[in-house]
Formats: C-alpha cells, sequence, structure tokens
C-alpha cells in the first residue's frame, strides 16, 4: 500500500520521454428501513451543509443555528445541527438538537444519536436511560448495543456492559471499538485471561488499531506471558519510535524473555533463472538496476543501526566495491556480522567491521561493504537484525542481486541497499503489495504500476537522492519485502506485464497508487498535491456514486460498506474499507507536544474537507496555541499511533467531568468551590479507506478484476488518458 506519493505535478509535468518499443466473510444486520426523504431543504439548510465540507466545523454549526429557525420541522437539519456542533466542541448545544431531532422523528436512530451525544458529554445515566429504550423497541441497533454497554461500563456496572458489547461484536463494522472496550470491561471484573483475548481481537481485526496494542500488553504481562508482551510492545515501538512509556516497559520486560528461537534456513521458492546485475553496472541486459534502501524508518531515511547479520542460501562474498579487493568467502548458511566500530579517540573516525560465524574478523578498508552471492541465478542474500531489538528485519529479509552496507549519517549507522534488477525488484513488491491469492489481473495492473512507480522516482523525482538509493522499501515508496513474498501467481503476473509501464504524451506517468480509496478516489487537486490531468476523482463504484452531502449523509456513510469495487471481500479486509480509532487526550497530547507546544489539548476541530469527504485541514486546540495542519500526512501521522489509515474520517470527542483547581483564597472571602467542567477525554475515529486515494486503488482493481476487468481497463480506469507501452530493454538509457 502506498502511503507517500506526494511529488509535484510539476514533477509528472517534466517526466522525460522514454524509449519504447511498437473473501472476508463480512458479518452484517439488517439496518432498520430509511425514513422518506425530507422535504428539499431551504436554502439557509443547504448552505449549513455545504460549510460543514468546504468551511470550518464552527461557521458551519452556526450556520445550521439560523437555518434551522426556517426549517425547524426537519429532523435531518437538527440532526446535521447535532453533528456540527459537536464537532465544534459544544456538546451542550449537540445535545440540544438531537433531542429536538428525537422528538420530531420516530426513527430509533434519533433517539440513539441522542444517547450518543450524552454519553460522549459524560451525561451518562440519561445516556443509559436513552440506549435502553431504543434496544426496548429496537433490540438489533448496534449502535444502540455499543452505547448501552458503554455507558453500563462508565456507570461502574461491567457485568451488565459485557453481555452488550458482546452483541454489538457480532456486528464487523463495530467489532474493533466493541471488542476494545469489552476489554475494558473483562478488565474491570478482573478477568485478564478474558480482556487479554478481547483486546487481541481488537488488533488482529485491524493491525493498525495500535491503541489497542498498550493494554493488551499489560494484560499479557499481568497473565506473566511476557513474550506475547514483548511482541506488542515492538510493534508499538515501530509504530510510535519516541513513544518513551513503551521504550521504558520494554526495557523491563526485556530480562523476562525467553530465549529466542534458532534462525530458520534461508529457503528460496523456485523460480525460472535470471541473470543478477554486475557489480558496477547501471544496467543489466538494458534492465535498469534499483538502488533499494532496506530496513527503513516509515519516511524513507535509513533507520539507526549499529549491526546488521547476513546469511547466504549459497555461498557469498563480500568485497570492497571500489578496488574490488576481497575481504571475506562466505558459506551458505553462515551468519556474519557487518558491525560499526566506535573510534578508540575522540575524533576518530568509526570503521566497519566484518566478524565471522567463528568469532574472527575481516578488515574492511573503506566506509563500503558489498555482498554478492556466488550463484547469481538462484542465490538471496538475507539481513537481519537482533531479534531482541525488534525493527523491520527481525525476522530476517531475503533478497536478489548484490547489498551493499555502508556507513551513513557522519558514520553513526548503518545504511543498507539492495542492488537489484527492475524485473526482479517488481516481484518483491506485487506480493508485499497485493494479496498473492488476488485475480491475476488485479496483480498485473500492480506488477505494470509498481514498475512505473519505481522507475519514476528513480529518473524523475529522485526522492531518496540526499540518501543514496533511488527507492525505500517502505510505504513511504512502496513495499519491497525480497524473495519470501514471491509466488507463481505473483512472477505469472510480473512476467506477463514485462517492461510494461504507463505513459502519458510519450513520457514515464507518475501512476501513484493506496491500498484502499474508501469509495471515491481523490484528485491531485482535493489533497493539495496540484493538478495532474491523469489524477481524476471518481467514484470506484460500477455506477458512479454521489459523494455525502451532508453531515449524517458523511456519518452513515462510514458506517456502511457501500456497493462499490473496493468493499470488503475475500481479498479485502474489512478494515481497509472502514476502520475505528480510540486515541486518548493525553496520548494525543503527549504526541503533539512533542513537536508544537501546544501545553494542555482542547480538542479538534475540522477547517475544511474534500468534496469526497477527506480531511484537508484541521485545527488543534491547545491552552499555549493553536496548532492547524493541512498536510495529508502530518494530520494522518500527528493523530494516530503510527498514523491513521486515512484522512477520510469523521471524530468524536468523548469528555469527562473534570473538577479545576480551586481559585487561590481573597482575604477576608471564602473562595467558592469550583464546579466540574467537561475536558476532552479520548477522541473516537471512524473513517474508510487506507491511503491517500489518489491513483489507482488496489482494493478497487481486485474488485474490477472480479468483475471481470483486464489489467488494461483496469490502470486507464484510474489514470484518465494514459497509455501502455513497453519498454525497450535493448535501447532503454536512464
Amino acid at each position: 500500500m502506498l502511503l507517500a506519493a506526494a511529488a509535484s505535478a510539476q514533477d509528472a509535468a517534466e517526466a522525460p520521454p522514454i524509449a519504447l518499443s511498437s473473501g472476508v466473510a463480512v458479518a452484517t444486520r439488517t439496518a432498520p428501513s430509511p425514513e422518506p426523504p425530507p422535504a428539499k431543504p431551504t436554502a439557509a439548510l443547504a448552505r449549513a451543509r455545504a460549510l460543514y465540507f468546504t468551511g470550518d466545523v464552527l461557521a458551519s454549526a452556526q450556520a445550521f443555528e439560523a437555518a434551522v429557525k426556517t426549517s425547524s420541522a426537519d429532523a435531518s437539519g437538527w440532526l446535521d445541527g447535532s453533528i456540527a456542533w459537536a464537532e465544534a466542541g459544544r456538546p451542550d448545544k449537540s445535545i440540544a438538537y438531537a433531542r429536538r431531532a428525537a422528538a420530531l422523528s420516530s426513527d430509533s436512530r434519533s433517539r440513539t444519536m441522542l444517547g450518543w451525544a450524552l454519553l460522549r458529554a459524560a451525561q451518562t445515566k440519561e445516556a443509559d436511560a436513552v440506549f435502553s429504550d431504543v434496544l426496548a423497541r429496537d433490540p438489533e441497533n448496534v449502535w444502540a448495543q455499543l452505547g448501552a454497554g458503554r455507558a453500563k461500563l462508565a456507570l461502574g456496572r461491567p457485568a451488565e456492559a459485557v453481555p452488550l458489547l458482546k452483541r454489538a461484536d457480532g456486528a464487523a463494522l463495530q467489532q474493533t471499538l466493541a471488542d476494545f472496550y469489552l476489554g475494558r470491561a473483562e478488565e474491570a471484573l478482573g478477568d485478564s485471561a478474558a480482556a487479554a483475548d478481547a483486546y487481541k481481537r481488537a488488533v488482529v481485526g485491524d493491525a493498525y488499531f495500535h491503541e489497542g496494542r498498550n493494554p493488551l500488553s499489560r494484560a499479557y504481562l499481568r497473565l506473566k506471558r511476557y513474550n506475547d508482551a514483548w511482541r506488542q510492545l515492538t510493534r508499538l515501538a515501530e509504530a510510535e519510535p519516541s513513544a518513551r512509556l513503551t521504550r521504558a516497559l520494554m526495557d523491563k520486560v526485556r530480562p523476562l524473555l525467553t530465549s529466542s528461537a534458532e534462525p530458520r534456513p534461508l529457503a528460496l521458492p523456485g523460480r525460472a533463472p535470471v541473470i543478477a546485475p554486475g557489480a558496477d553496472s547501471e544496467t543489466q541486459g538494458g534492465i535498469p538496476v534499483i538502488r533499494v534502501g532496506i530496513g527503513v524508518t516509515p519516511m524513507g531515511k535509513p533507520r539507526p543501526r549499529a549491526s546488521v547479520t547476513v546469511r547466504g542460501s549459497g555461498a557469498w562474498r563480500a568485497y570492497d566495491p571500489k578496488t574490488g579487493r576481497a575481504a571475506a568467502e562466505c558459506g551458505a548458511q553462515e551468519a556474519w556480522t557487518v558491525r560499526i566500530v566506535p573510534p578508540k579517540k575522540k575524533k576518530g573516525k568509526a570503521r566497519l567491521e566484518l566478524r565471522g560465524p567463528d568469532g574472527q574478523v575481516r578488515a574492511i578498508p573503506g566506509d563500503t561493504v558489498r555482498l554478492e552471492s556466488k550463484d547469481p541465478v538462484h542465490g538471496a542474500l538475507s539481513l537481519e537484525d537482533d531479534p531482541n531489538k525488534g525493527g523491520p528485519l527481525a525476522a530476517g529479509r531475503a533478497m536478489r542481486g548484490a547489498i551493499e552496507v555502508s556507513l551513513f549519517n557522519r558514520r553513526r549507522t548503518l545504511r543498507l541497499v539492495n542492488l537489484v534488477n527492475l524485473e526482479d525488484y517488481t516481484e518483491g513488491v506485487v506480493g508485499a503489495e497485493m494479496p498473492a491469492n488476488s485475480p491475476l489481473e488485479a496483480l498485473k495492473a500492480q506488477a505494470l504500476i509498481a514498475r512505473t512507480h519505481a522507475l519514476f522516482i528513480k529518473t524523475v523525482s529522485r526522492r531518496h537522492k540526499k540518501e543514496g538509493y533511488d527507492v525505500c522499501d517502505e510505504q513511504h515508496c512502496q513495499v519491497y519485502a525480497g524473495v519470501h513474498v514471491e509466488t507463481e501467481r505473483t512472477r505469472a503476473a510480473v512476467a506477463a506485464t514485462r517492461g510494461r509501464v504507463a505513459v502519458y504524451k510519450g513520457a514515464l506517468a507518475h501512476v501513484i497508487y493506496s491500498s484502499n480509496c474508501g469509495g471515491s478516489s481523490q484528485s491531485g487537486d482535493d489533497i493539495g498535491w496540484g493538478h495532474v490531468p491523469y489524477w481524476p476523482r471518481l467514484s470506484d463504484s460500477p455506477a458512479p456514486l454521489a459523494p455525502p452531502a451532508t453531515p449524517l449523509e458523511l456519518r452513515r456513510y462510514l458506517s456502511t460498506w457501500p456497493a462499490t469495487f473496493d468493499k470488503p471481500s475475500g481479498y479485502v479486509h474489512p478494515s481497509h474499507s472502514r476502520w475505528s480509532r480510540v486515541v486518548s487526550a493525553k496520548d494525543l497530547e503527549e504526541r503533539v507536544n512533542r513537536k508544537h507546544k501546544i501545553g494542555r489539548l482542547k480538542g479538534l476541530r475540522v477547517l475544511r474537507r474534500a468534496p469526497t469527504g477527506n480531511v484537508e485541514a484541521l485545527l488543534i486546540l491547545g491552552t499555549k496555541r493553536n496548532l492547524k495542519l493541512s498536510d495529508e500526512f502530518a494530520i494522518r501521522g500527528v493523530l494516530g499511533a503510527g498514523s491513521l489509515r486515512s484522512t477520510l474520517f469523521i471524530v468524536d470527542t468523548e469528555y469527562r467531568l473534570e473538577v479545576p483547581p480551586a481559585p487561590k483564597r481573597t482575604k477576608g472571602k471564602k473562595a467558592a468551590a469550583p464546579r466540574p467542567v467537561l475536558a476532552a477525554d479520548a477522541f473516537v475515529f471512524r473513517g474508510g479507506g487506507w491511503g491517500h486515494a489518489v491513483g489507482l486503488c488496489q482494493s478497487g482493481a481486485i474488485g474490477r478484476a472480479e468483475a471481470g476487468q483486464d489489467y488494461e481497463t483496469i490502470v486507464k480506469s484510474y489514470f484518465t488518458g494514459v497509455q501502455l507501452s513497453a519498454l525497450d530493454y535493448t535501447t532503454m538509457r536512464p
């Protein structure tokens, strides 16, 4: 899944000409019958709804204040206003509007929304009564089940909350949230094993729900399952490396771990013979060599590491790429370590060292060592980080081609680069970016896009020039996992599209992609990346669907799976299409203050949405300053541990009653006792899609292939006006 594709429109326009030759089962419940469509809205109501998408949600809420005066009998207008006021940070007004809507409508959903407005504003007893009333009339209302379970939990009645939350767990759209709160209820009952099971279901149901990993790891610790706790903590540390509390807990758990299992032999899947790139060649038979940064950070930078272990499936060698001088001859499956040797003197320079399995040290004269299999046709090398320290290479990664290990960042860390030809590289991307059992035409589309995208980055955007490689192996470029993701199907897809790329007006096209667009792709203009003629905004459905036009429609849209190509299926996980996150205000406050020093976090406010509903600008309110975010990656990165899946989301603020500090006593006067006030306690995000939603939608490509579209049709559907052509590897020049 490609997350980072923010090269400018100018990059795409300036691409140089190139030489060309002539199912997951989804548990759902039947929703109540929809109410008849409301009467045509007044101009004031239409303006308020439009402002919800195009302007500050506070301005929209104020516009609803004026609109309901002339549309007082329209329940949908009151519900929209309730949503706007809640998102503007006025839970009192949200409740008042929801009460009016519930009085005007017999629909249980209006009462359910009132219950949630009360619950979020810490009016728990009344919320509990409202949810009980809804469930008496509509027992299968999953939102009311979840709300009732939350209310019972907040009232200190976890035993009553458990059966309600288990019932809500039966609906796939509620599973993550229901399991998360079920874990809390089981904890309150003192059942750590049941709590661990619930939290585990939450993070298995959505691997990006990192907020569930912290309580899961603590439940494991109470059960003395230290290795299981360690695995969750390492995932948290990977998602959020700067989280000090996670690192501190890891330090306490590390001594309690049992021995790590011995590494498995490096076995390679069968494949047709290929010719590996020469040690210093820029091309191999005309096929470009791609320099891939390995084991990098989420932003594609070399990850801090002082050593790396290398093994080969067969015999291999290490040598100085500048002089060709051999450093070591290594046997199959032998574990060798390349490490940084710190300087002996304060102003000295660090150097590289190669240590063999026998403990003997081989000197490396320069700053770089190149590692290469002696059997370039069938051999591969594996890079491995210390499994006890975690990291993207903790389990090892086998790769074809050569590997270059060098000192980087003033000799403070190792830079790992895989030199591999474009076709072998594409094989290592397709299986990592798309399930290998996907329809073959979808895999072919992925292969063509991955090949084109890598070549575009290498020759046009050159985003990793400073790091010394063409592309990284992370989502910042596209995921490259090497040999172990190759299968017969993925290799067949690469072979069937060999050398084929997407072009626009004779130049490489900037064909970016994301995992799941949530029902509609975005244009470059929508996301603020500039206008690219072949990045359209389109409804990813057989029959085009109009985007949500009201706050209520957006919520319902993100609470269902529309009939789109990217909906859940046997190939598309439900959490890729619709997802939820619970982020505590304390955690978010800490994350924001690491960089921006906003003081105490007061709330979040959406300032602008795209026509698709994606958040384009967000205001984070603090006691010292407010922070405005208008970059897609910044918005996603700051709001959740490891990033939210997308910017297509709604956010609900949940409050707690807090007694402020007593004022200083004035001489001769008794200070009045401070009254409790509402303070932000948590933010609940519900969203759709995974990634930036510009360009090809991988889940949509799968759905289109299932519908019978071939890979050329799929690619051209997402990129208006592009053509598919084949690189001529005999004449092409970088």
